[in-house]
């Protein structure tokens, strides 16, 4: 059995962030119930790739879910989402603030009809502050943190990170805060509302720049790939392409240098210790590190330097990092079925490793309304009710 099984979700959530975290909650057990939009759908549904008119992101994001398709600014599309949200431990929402008030959906409406709900929201900018109504997208959010003012070279522009970083943080962070919430509910039988902000995530992985400013009044320059408390610590060009080199100690700058065959870097005075090659970095050690590094794959510089326990790592492809056995031992690409996309497609795995009651993906992502007429016959609807709905447009089934 799964931790989360016999938890019953109820997930308002679309995009990226919200939906992570409902992914998350579902492949440990969790039973959720995605509430679309008739006819619309979640946003991801229309996010690039795609095949056969189906999203490999929505794919990804949504494995192992039920989907509703519900009209809920409906008085009978309301009805059904309250009478759904009756028997439920959690409901997840990542609308713009105020989103859920204005649908009669609010955390002290549910509240009423359901006491003991854990009530999860996730949005740009939070619950509370003046910001809280301001639209934000990762972009922005990253800018806005001073996660992007940490990204980048000293001589070049802040830049924003690849990923979507803020979205695949909060989506973490809320999934942890509803599994901490049920734990509190299992010992108190008391729910709770739950407030996550992708700024506050961004914000919360400065590492030590806000500390460094609290104490002494600045933050350091931008350093790139680069660590200004070891030298080499960088990404180096390669032959094809580029390596990671982090040489921690004189020691291991000594076996560095006899791995590369860099006997005159070795024996040069100026980068005998830590502090001298930091200070000779910029203005000749690194580039007479590439002098080497570019006549040489960068392969053959990571077994190299691996045989010799010196850490270094090619910088590998997306295309490259898939393929790799470790990748592969660790089940990080998995296999699955879609029915959308109509086919067996390769979709990210579950990071959370755990010997008793590990997590799996058991389905795809589901067509839109694939399990109203489900949901609607477990809360008492007729097969009439149920179709006289979808032809009003209140509900959409698949």
């Amino acid at each position: 059995m799964k931790p989360l099984t016999g938890v019953k979700v109820i997930d308002f959530t679309q995009a990226h962030a919200g939906s992570l975290c409902t992914m998350l909650l579902a492949d440990f057990g969790a039973e959720v119930i995605k509430i679309e939009r008739p006819g619309v759908g979640d946003l991801a549904r229309y996010w690039f790739p795609f095949k056969n008119d189906s999203s490999g992101y929505y794919a990804y994001l949504n494995r192992n879910k039920k989907s509703i398709g519900v009209n809920g600014g409906t008085k009978e599309g309301k009805k059904i989402l309250l009478d759904l949200i009756k028997d439920a431990d959690v409901v997840c929402e990542n609308f713009k603030y105020g989103s859920m008030e204005r649908m009669g959906l609010s955390y002290e409406a549910i509240k009423e009809i359901n006491p003991e709900i854990i009530y999860a929201s996730l949005n740009g900018y939070g619950q509370t502050g003046p910001m809280k109504e301001t639209i934000g997208l990762d972009l922005q959010l990253q800018a806005g943190s001073g996660f992007m003012d940490r990204t980048g070279f000293p001589d070049g522009p802040p830049t924003k990170a690849g990923p979507a970083m803020g979205d695949q943080l909060s989506g973490t962070y809320m999934a942890t805060a509803v599994m901490m919430a049920l734990i509190h509910k299992k010992k108190t039988g008391k729910g709770q509302k739950i407030d996550i902000a992708i700024l506050d995530s961004l914000f919360s992985i400065l590492e030590a720049a806000p500390i460094t400013y609290c104490m002494t009044g600045s933050v350091p320059e931008r350093v790139g790939n680069s660590y200004p408390s070891i030298s080499p610590y960088d990404t180096f060009k390669t032959k094809d392409g580029y390596v990671a080199i982090g040489i921690s100690t004189d020691h291991q700058w000594e076996k560095f240098c006899d791995v590369m065959g860099m006997d005159a870097l070795k024996a040069d005075e100026r980068y005998m210790t830590n502090e001298s090659r930091g200070n000779h970095y910029e203005n000749g050690l690194k580039q007479a590190i590439e002098e080497v590094t570019t006549t040489m794959s960068k392969f053959e510089i990571e077994c190299k330097m691996r045989e010799a326990r010196l850490a270094c790592g090619a910088v590998y492809t997306v295309s490259e990092a898939m393929e790799t056995e470790q990748m592969k031992v660790r089940n990080m690409l998995t296999k699955v079925f879609d029915e959308g996309i109509g086919e067996e497609i390769r979709i990210p795995g579950t990071v959370i490793k755990m010997s008793e009651t590990p997590g799996s993906i058991e389905q795809g992502a589901p067509n839109l309304g694939k399990h109203t007429y489900h949901y609607l016959s477990q809360l008492g609807y007729t097969k009439e009710e149920i179709q006289a709905l979808a032809e009003k447009k209140v509900i959409q089934m698949a």
